[in-house]
């Protein structure tokens, strides 16, 4: 069999009266099937006023290729949302709440999307990545925040891999661009917000992570080191006056061919200098009930380093922890809180108030920045930080006025009355 222009038909295939190629075949599930185009071959130029198409021949390629493999062609045109539907009816195991916040967050944010209008064998990783960076750019999602995105969406589309609809999942390796604490080289304090909402959570929400209340709350109620935290002792804590007295630190570094913690004078210091930090009544309250816990568990244990002992902070071993492991520990309360905070504001039907990735320094900057905004004389804030020179302190100070140019202007009095 030829065509109109003389060409060898191959079996299966043929021209319509209209021009149209035809192309016939059994899928896999032995239903008789039909594909066209009004091109035979890439070369050929589609008719003025038909809609453009691959060719016969490129479609009867993917058709056996798909066949070869097994793909089940009848699902070719599911789009993304019917395959993430597909896949939320699949988790029987999952508890009632989990689903429903699931849904919400396909319904809200996936749903619009035009990813969900996509057939899943159009996908491509390119179009995953889109997604995500609409996400982080335009919606501000925190990253842990597009991570439950990939939790939905990767699973989905690897069970289309399984049901032989597609050959490669296009969420792999996603979310390899997205590393927790992105966002620059600059130290961004916490909002009175977030600040508020993770001591909350730490006091009344997490059994785990409560024990790091303490610490924290001192850290963001002093601006302490961390190294100053963890060389307290409850020596250095002064009720009567209402005060800590930091007049040593801790470092933990290689010394005598070994790691392990040694005493020493606090930063830009010598022995014998002492800072005096205030402290205010919450958070002395705070150390009043932390001593009540752990001074007699840290008096007997007889842990000492340099002639230090009954510190503040010890572990469940009754000693210091190590610096990075509170990093660690910080970073895994932040997950924590993300995760408890983005399932609660999806029950609220509110936007959840994420936490960035924070550090121990965070909570020392956030401590500086809270006093700059209450307009804390800056040599008395210099002081306080103990920075040797005050431009440190005041980079915070003008990252305050950039914040609040609006606020400051707007109680002014009228600059134009004379």
């Amino acid at each position: 069999m030829k065509d109109s222009r003389g060409r060898k038909l191959l079996t299966n295939e043929n021209q319509m009266k209209d021009g149209r190629y035809r192309y016939r075949y059994i899928d896999k599930n032995g239903q008789r099937k039909s594909v066209y185009s009004w091109k035979l071959v890439p070369s050929d130029k589609i008719p003025k006023g038909k809609k453009n198409d691959i060719s016969l021949r490129e479609k009867e390629k993917d058709i056996n290729r798909n066949l070869e493999d097994g793909i089940d062609t009848s699902m070719l045109n599911i789009t993304v949302y019917d395959m993430i539907k597909k896949y939320l009816e699949t988790k029987a195991g999952i508890v009632n709440s989990t689903l429903q916040n699931y849904s919400h967050m396909v319904e809200k944010n996936i749903k619009p999307n035009k990813l969900s209008k996509m057939k899943v064998c159009d996908v491509k990783r390119s179009d995953i990545l889109s997604f995500y960076a609409y996400l982080f750019k335009e919606r501000n999602f925190a990253i842990g925040t597009i991570q439950l995105y990939q939790n939905i969406l990767f699973p989905t589309f690897q069970l289309a891999v399984d049901d032989l609809i597609i050959r490669i999942n296009p969420c792999k390796g996603c979310m390899r661009g997205y590393k927790q604490g992105d966002g620059g080289s600059e130290k961004i304090p916490f909002t009175k917000e977030e600040q508020r909402n993770l001591l909350y959570f730490l006091k009344n929400e997490s059994a785990y992570y409560g024990g790091y209340y303490p610490i924290i709350a001192l850290m963001l109620g002093s601006g302490v080191r961390i190294g100053e935290a963890l060389g307290l002792t409850w020596n250095n804590i002064d009720f009567m006056n209402k005060c800590i007295v930091i007049d040593h630190q801790l470092v933990y570094k290689k010394k005598d061919g070994k790691y392990q913690f040694y005493a020493a004078p606090p930063k830009w210091c010598k022995w014998g200098d002492k800072r005096i930090i205030p402290l205010q009544k919450n958070v002395l309250e705070i150390l009043k009930k932390h001593k009540e816990n752990t001074y007699f568990l840290s008096l007997s244990s007889g842990y000492e380093i340099d002639g230090y002992k009954n510190f503040v902070f010890i572990n469940r071993v009754y000693k210091v922890s190590k610096p990075d492991s509170y990093v660690r520990a910080f970073h895994a309360i932040r997950d924590e809180y993300n995760k408890y905070e983005v399932e609660n504001a999806l029950f609220e039907k509110r936007d959840p108030v994420e936490l960035p990735d924070f550090t121990p320094h965070i909570l020392r900057h956030t401590y500086c920045t809270r006093m700059a905004e209450n307009k804390i004389d800056i040599k008395v804030l210099q002081k306080l930080m103990g920075h040797k020179n005050i431009q440190v302190t005041m980079q915070v100070y003008n990252h305050v006025n950039d914040n609040r140019i609006t606020s400051e202007v707007e109680m002014m009095p009228d600059v134009l009355s004379i």
